[in-house]
């Protein structure tokens, strides 16, 4: 019955997406085509004449596209200016008369600027211009979202090249740069929780993401990395990509429900820099400096500069937070086919430890906003990043790549919890835990792969070959001491309690690698077959001992395992020109290093995916859509087994095996610009998840219920007024609005039922170099749990009501 009632719910929600997907794509082209046809076609511009740059610039703001300006081309020239009413391409070319020069229209919206060919005199005597047959190398199909001002991404990288969304056969969501900057986003947990299917769960700034269930994997620039580790400011980013799905193929063993990939900034062709001062609640104060472009002639190198500053308190008692970032990137063209990159990064975050709070002893919570628990000392954590990147291009069509990234983070903190519920009427708990807390964790990865053309049947396939490989090197040791009879909300001085003499440390070092290969096979012009596997190498190891006393021996896990083979198959096929329908298997295969009683490593979790869906792209590819259906099976997965009393293994906890689960459901996005006025993003996941089997659980019982809802929908939408509203009267304002919405979650103890945030924001493009924006969260300062805990901590509630104010500037 519990199957059958799910796959009615299932149905239910299958039709109503797909019903909703037809009206409101039929509707938003119907409102987009009637915009091309007037505004779109042709806009009214009064640019003075003067300096080129100065004179492209303005163009490029109004009109909302991008155009590079390499110093070497506009330096020294000028523009008659433009006045009235033109077309994007008409407008330009009327700029550009009589430099020499011509734009080329790489993306859509996106333009290079090169020099154009002189021919023969025409009959007027005016000289005619062709453009060069050979386009700049970097003007070819790019993923950057920078500059494009659409909430739509052309292409991502979340694979080894760039593909568009309607290539790959699983479900691809992109937080763009402009949709960040709408938003006023600062934090990776932000961006991420505003997109389809995605949620946060667990402590600020180090938080997990659950995708379909599961927690997501990481990478970084394409690169995969093991292991969760704090998030760096939203500033360093181009753009978030997220797949949905198992990505085995590409990133070897990891959780089944899907891969966040975070894509850095890169220099740009042109010289830009931008500054951000922002005030906003509970003394919030941020600054951020980003200034790039080219450093020679010819453009061939080109570097960039990121600075942030944020300082705010908390909506809590005692709570704060302190961040200092600094980013670095150099690029340089060594031939025109071969560049380098080398990047680096530095944060430091200075803040006061949260880990949730206990209930009463009469089950209740504390109040929302003047209860923390924790120490009035500042925890710190330091991250240092550099990587280094290859890419050439043969003049066979084929592409070489390779990437190695370093990242070490380093933390000193405290933790305090209470191991008993706080008595309601004294407020005092039992037992109080005070811990003092030391980290060193160091990340290592590389890749190189191999993406080229193979000629086959009169027909042009696509071949992928490569090895990729990630280290995980853990440091750490905690000192935790009970305090009796205590009160762990009002009591935040625990010097008398703290012991910082760690005693000893644990290490543990992880290792993962594989050869992965994959071919995209025409079989026809609209229909694509993908087929790839990976084989995988995984080891781990251990030992204690340090800094008091000498370190023990390496221990190697029992998990270690080589040559495990991850099929994955998928189909596309491109119906017509808006719409693609794809479907795709894949395996999983996760290693794990908990035990069991008898002090053995469990056998790793295993299991599948199949997915269908449908993509639609509309509007010159300026709005996407996407519906898709899913089941992912999962067994094995390590659940501590409370029915141990006293846990002899070498780790002091005792896991079991858990049976088979189930995560199935529906998923339904559309993003993009509907209109030049216009920017949209919706999302609906439907995710229905339950153990199907297991020794100690009831079969139909739902799974992950304490971060998974059930239900979740996204969106934002931000309208920017032109002069064709009111004679020009609300021209530079913008306005946006957005909600997430979620059903029930909940654990044993605490229960959060559903609920929705909306967000507002009022923004004025003041001219073309400043503009102001106020965003306000939490608009009706609805009261719920972010993350619902146990009787003893991790209760963490939701940001009250609260407003950012942000003043941006660009040249």
């Amino acid at each position: 019955m519990q199957q059958k009632h799910s796959f009615h719910h299932l149905g239910q929600a299958v039709r109503g997406a797909l019903l909703f997907m037809a009206i409101s794509s039929t509707t938003l082209v119907h409102i987009a085509q009637a915009e091309d046809n007037t505004t779109q076609a042709a806009l009214s511009y009064q640019i003075k004449a003067g300096p080129l740059e100065q004179a492209l610039s303005e163009f490029a703001s109004a009109a909302g596209v991008s155009i590079t300006l390499p110093p070497a081309l506009v330096n020294g020239k000028t523009s008659q200016g433009l006045n009235g009413r033109y077309g994007i391409q008409q407008g330009v070319d009327t700029l550009l008369a009589g430099t020499g020069l011509q734009a080329v229209e790489s993306n859509k919206g996106i333009f290079v600027l090169q020099k154009a060919k002189t021919l023969l005199n025409d009959k007027s005597g005016a000289a005619s211009t062709l453009p060069e047959v050979s386009v700049s190398s970097r003007a070819e199909r790019s993923a950057v979202t920078e500059g494009t001002g659409s909430y739509n991404a052309k292409a991502v990288a979340i694979g080894k090249t760039e593909q568009t969304l309607r290539e790959i056969p699983q479900s691809v969501s992109v937080m763009t740069r402009q949709q960040m900057n709408d938003q006023n986003f600062t934090t990776v947990a932000e961006a991420l929780n505003q997109m389809t299917g995605v949620r946060s769960y667990g402590y600020e700034r180090d938080e997990s993401f659950v995708i379909r269930g599961y927690n997501a994997n990481t990478q970084f620039n394409g690169v995969p990395q093991q292991g969760s580790s704090g998030h760096y400011d939203l500033a360093l980013y181009d753009r978030v990509e997220v797949l949905r799905g198992p990505s085995g193929l590409l990133t070897g063993s990891g959780e089944p429900g899907g891969t966040i990939n975070y894509v850095l900034k890169r220099p740009q062709d042109a010289l830009t820099m931008s500054a951000v001062a922002g005030l906003g609640s509970w003394n919030q104060q941020r600054a951020e400096f980003d200034v790039g472009g080219p450093l020679n002639a010819d453009g061939s190198l080109r570097g960039r500069t990121v600075m942030v500053y944020q300082d705010q308190d908390k909506f809590y008692d005692v709570g704060s937070n302190r961040d200092k970032l600094l980013y670095g990137v150099l690029e340089y063209d060594l031939t025109p086919n071969t560049t380098v990159g080398l990047w680096a990064s530095y944060a430091d975050r200075s803040y006061k430890t949260f880990w949730g709070l206990p209930t009463y002893t009469d089950g209740s919570l504390p109040g929302r906003r003047s209860t923390f628990v924790g120490i009035d000392k500042n925890a710190e954590d330091e991250g240092k990043n550099i990587s280094l990147d290859l890419k050439h291009k043969f003049d066979s069509g084929w592409v070489a790549k390779g990437v190695y990234n370093y990242k070490n983070t380093e933390y000193t903190g405290f933790g305090v919890f209470s191991l008993t519920p706080v008595n309601i009427a004294t407020g005092l708990s039992n037992t109080v835990q005070v811990g003092f807390i030391e980290t060193e964790t160091t990340w290592r990865s590389m890749d190189f792969n191999l993406i080229g053309p193979v000629e086959l049947f009169g027909r042009t396939h696509t071949l992928t070959v490569g090895y990729n490989k990630s280290e995980n090197d853990y440091l750490g040791g905690s000192n935790y001491m009970s305090a009796s009879n205590r009160d762990p909300l009002r009591n935040h001085h625990w010097d008398d309690v703290l012991n910082r003499n760690i005693l000893s440390k644990s290490q543990t070092y992880t290792e993962q690698s594989g050869i992965y290969a994959s071919a995209r096979i025409k079989l026809l012009d609209p229909l694509s077959v993908i087929l790839g596997g990976r084989w995988s190498d995984y080891s781990s190891k251990d030992r204690t001992g340090w800094p008091s006393s000498s370190k023990t021996a390496w221990e190697k896990s029992d998990a270690n395992t080589n040559n495990e083979f991850t099929p994955y198959g998928g189909l596309v096929w491109d119906i017509n020109q808006q719409f693609t329908w794809y479907a795709s298997y894949a395996d999983t295969f996760v290693p794990q290093t908990e035990r069991n009683l008898n002090d053995r490593v469990l056998d790793p979790r295993v299991g599948w995916q199949i997915e269908t869906g449908l993509k639609g792209e509309f509007l010159d590819g300026r709005l996407n859509t996407s519906v898709a259906l899913f089941r992912i099976r999962d067994k094995n997965r390590a659940m501590q087994d409370t029915s141990v009393a006293g846990c002899t293994t070498s780790t002091g906890d005792c896991y079991r095996q858990a049976g088979e689960v189930q995560s199935q459901g529906l998923e339904f996005e559309v993003a993009g610009q509907p209109s030049s006025n216009l920017n949209l993003s919706v999302g609906y996941t439907y995710n229905h998840a339950q153990y199907l089997s297991d020794e100690s659980v009831s079969s139909g019982t739902r799974f992950e219920a304490n971060r998974m809802p059930r239900h979740m929908l996204k969106f934002w939408s931000q309208y920017r007024f032109d002069g064709s509203t009111l004679s020009g009267a609300l021209q530079g304002l913008s306005v946006g609005a957005g909600v997430q919405a979620q059903s029930e979650i909940y654990t044993t103890t605490a229960h959060q039922g559903s609920y929705a945030i909306t967000s507002a924001k009022l923004g004025y493009e003041i001219n073309k170099h400043w503009d102001a924006s106020l965003t306000v969260n939490n608009l009706f300062d609805r009261k719920y749990l972010q993350y619902p805990g146990s009787t003893y901590y991790f209760n963490i509630y939701g940001t009250p009501r609260n407003a950012l104010l942000m003043v941006r500037w660009k040249y």
